[in-house]
């Protein structure tokens, strides 16, 4: 048998090497587009559950001022007679529920059923609506009740600020207005008693699909509002008919839930049903109109194209309750784009559909695509560059060995210089030398040089760096310049290593590195250098986690009896420079830009508002959902002057949130619309927090000095 020779052996190495780099790249580049297909579709279905959710406690809302009117009625606490107090129960769940677009009682004596319709008294009708104006400030209510045989108007507008019943009721028609218990929002709702009475089954609420406001009939078409209601027929505790209550969410309100696309964040929202047919706007110049069939749906003026092609998908047409989720790929604008679609339960079979391009997703795989091949084509390189040298090498040493012996064979034996580039080659070389030698006078020994070949494989670090979407996490410790006045320099380097030991183990089990240590403080870095999907949610995540481990070693006998440290946490997202800096001989890993100091003045701003965990705008948008916190202010920092919303994280989701962080929220709305003395109302009954007290102090100021009047909101920071 004929045995190859090593450039055979070498080339056959060569191919399978090739060979297996190939299949690893295809396997590597399939595996990471499926992961990334899987992740994009739990990341939709996430979205479109949580927009769905969001759409049910709007209409719980209607809910819930429904059973509120409804248990006051049943108790006696408003007589039925008593239109003034009516009045007055509807007008305060119009106020405390501001979705509310509207709070109708309709009262009439139900005499029974005939022929399938509610049978009712000739006279003693009428109705009550307390509804917000346009501006959405305004209150107003109608008075609409029989008068001579024929139903007339009367209202009244609470102002800005006022109290309705400063306002008398005056007659704002002169025309027949149409009896209110023929709108089938009455019939609907007293028909489901009748039912409920001889089924012996719940009297429910009636929840309607889209249609217009009754609150806007006469109105032109291009005027009239759509709003969804809930209607309940009302009794008293003896079971005596009182009337039917619609309570209803105008569609803007619906508006409000569906998110805008970005650049940062493409996705599109929208709201729709089985047929495809928008139930809210995604252009400012929507508007709805009627169909033929009766319902009432809004109609695009210049639909995006990804947009319209999840309405035309089959798939939509699929979704019903027993098939509640469904995605579809489609094709639109010569782009490549996904859609997921989800059936909103407890809604008139309302579906929450979101749709972003493809590439969205996969951009970042061509690239790393790109970049591995070029890696493997490196490699094969460097492979055959090497294994060139290197079977050179072994082919010179051979042909050395073998000159030598053949020397030797012809009883030459002079010395020569052993130069052989592998260690087993030299000493077979220098043994031959030695036996050379030996035959020689043994008085003479000719020394032999080591030769040493290094291999450099890889990238050798180089200034320079590439800019990473990154979440970064800047902490301190509060009062730290007069603890260490007050320990020994041993003592307080203990100290200050124990507490950055037990930081750096929290940090590192949330996927975080640790780009530095500033004294007492430490800088932290997620998605770089090794990528983490969810970055910036672990940022947060090792925020509180760092707080606990703080507050444990404190506890802890380690700590020996040391004051306990108090740790102050910024945490921020942004695109920055991420790479090696520092001198061509001594570098540094570390990220640099503007968003680094917005995290850094982060933490310092926890010193200014009292808290401990301070998020940005950007950072509390990506995570926000599974953290409780409330929105802090709109605040420049120092050194800025673009103001960003500032957020403060209290816990992780379902953490017990005061009452203070809700009405804190309610007067910074009160604050930015500069009604500064209806916000300092609220604060005042929370000077046990700091950031009320804070804002508390501001309101009181501006009400005595109003700001300008192109004043923004905007606080700005005069201290780091």
């Amino acid at each position: 048998m004929r045995q190859p020779t090593l450039r055979q052996v070498f080339a056959l190495t060569i191919l399978g090497l090739a060979a297996l780099l190939g299949l690893l790249f295809v396997r590597i580049n399939e595996s990471s587009r499926n992961a990334l297909m899987e992740s994009s579709s739990r990341i939709r279905a996430e979205k479109t559950k949580a927009i769905g959710d969001r759409v049910l406690s709007e209409l719980a809302i209607g809910r819930r001022a429904t059973g509120h009117v409804e248990e006051l009625l049943r108790e006696g606490a408003v007589r039925i007679e008593d239109v003034r107090g009516v009045e007055a129960v509807l007008f305060a769940q119009v106020v405390e529920e501001r979705a509310l677009s509207e709070a109708t009682f309709t009262h009439a004596v139900l005499l029974g059923e005939e022929a399938d319709e509610p049978k009712l008294a000739p006279g003693d009708r009428w109705q009550v609506s307390v509804f917000r104006a346009r501006d959405g400030v305004r209150i107003v209510t109608r008075y609409d009740h029989l008068e001579k045989g024929r139903f007339v108007r009367d209202a009244r507008e609470r102002p800005a600020g006022g109290d309705f019943r400063d306002v008398p009721l005056a007659r704002v028609s002169a025309a027949e207005v149409s009896d209110p218990t023929r709108h089938l929002t009455f019939r609907a709702a007293v028909l489901t008693l009748l039912d409920a009475v001889r089924t012996g089954s719940p009297n429910e609420v009636v929840a309607s699909d889209l249609h217009w406001s009754p609150l806007d009939d006469g109105l032109p078409d291009e005027e009239r509002r759509a709003v969804v209601t809930g209607q309940k027929a009302m009794a008293a505790g003896n079971g005596r008919f009182l009337g039917v209550l619609r309570v209803g969410i105008f569609t803007a309100n619906l508006d409000r839930l569906v998110p805008p696309p970005t650049p940062a964040d493409p996705h599109r929202v929208f709201f729709c049903d089985a047929e495809g047919r928008l139930l809210t706007g995604i252009g400012p110049r929507d508007a709805a109109r009627e169909f033929d069939d009766g319902s009432v749906r809004v109609v695009p003026t210049d639909p995006p194209g990804e947009v319209v092609g999840a309405l035309a998908d089959p798939v939509l047409r699929g979704i019903s309750p027993q098939r509640p989720e469904g995605a579809a790929s489609f094709t639109a604008q010569g782009e490549r784009y996904l859609a997921t679609y989800r059936y909103i339960r407890g809604s008139q079979d309302w579906i929450v559909g979101i749709v972003a391009p493809e590439s969205y997703y996969l951009g970042g795989l061509a690239e790393q695509r790109h970049h591995l091949l070029l890696m493997s084509l490196g490699i094969m390189a460097g492979i055959l560059s090497m294994g060139g040298l290197t079977l050179r090498a072994v082919r010179r040493g051979l042909a050395v060995i073998e000159g030598t012996t053949a020397r030797m064979r012809d009883f030459d034996f002079a010395p020569s210089e052993v130069r052989l580039p592998f260690r087993d080659f030299q000493e077979i070389g220098e043994r031959l030398e030695v036996a050379k030698t030996a035959m020689r006078a043994m008085g003479r020994y000719v020394p032999v040089d080591l030769v040493r070949l290094l291999y450099r494989t890889g990238r050798e670090p180089s200034l320079g760096g590439d800019l990473l979407e990154v979440s970064m996490v800047f902490t301190d410790i509060e009062g730290f310049t007069s603890l260490s006045e007050r320990l020994e320099p041993n003592e307080l380097a203990r100290a200050l290593g124990r507490y950055f030991e037990v930081m750096t183990a929290a940090i590192h089990a949330h996927e975080g590195i640790v780009d530095k240590y500033i004294g007492d403080a430490i800088m932290a870095l997620w998605n770089a250098p090794r990528a983490c999907a969810d970055h910036t949610r672990r940022a947060c995540e090792a925020a509180l986690a760092c707080l606990r481990a703080a507050d444990e070693l404190c506890a802890s006998p380690d700590w020996k009896g040391l004051p306990r440290l108090r740790t102050r946490v910024g945490i921020h997202r942004d695109r920055v420079m991420v790479g090696h800096f520092g001198a061509p001989d001594r570098m540094s890993y570390t990220a640099l830009g503007d968003g680094v100091n917005l995290a850094a003045r982060l933490e310092g701003l926890n010193k200014q508002y009292g808290t401990t965990i301070l998020a940005s705008e950007e950072a509390y948008r990506e995570a926000g959902p599974h953290f409780a916190g409330r929105l802090l202010d709109r605040v420049a920092v120092k050194g800025k002057t673009r103001g960003v919303e500032v957020y403060e994280i209290l816990g992780p989701a379902g953490h017990p949130v005061p009452d203070s962080v809700n009405d804190y929220e309610r007067a910074l709305r009160a604050y930015w619309a500069r009604d500064f003395a209806s916000a300092a109302a609220i604060l005042e009954a929370h000077g046990e927090d700091p950031p009320s007290r804070g804002l508390l102090e501001r309101c009181r100021r501006f009400a005595a000095a109003p700001p300008p009047a192109d004043w923004d909101g905007i606080w700005i920071a005069t201290a780091k």
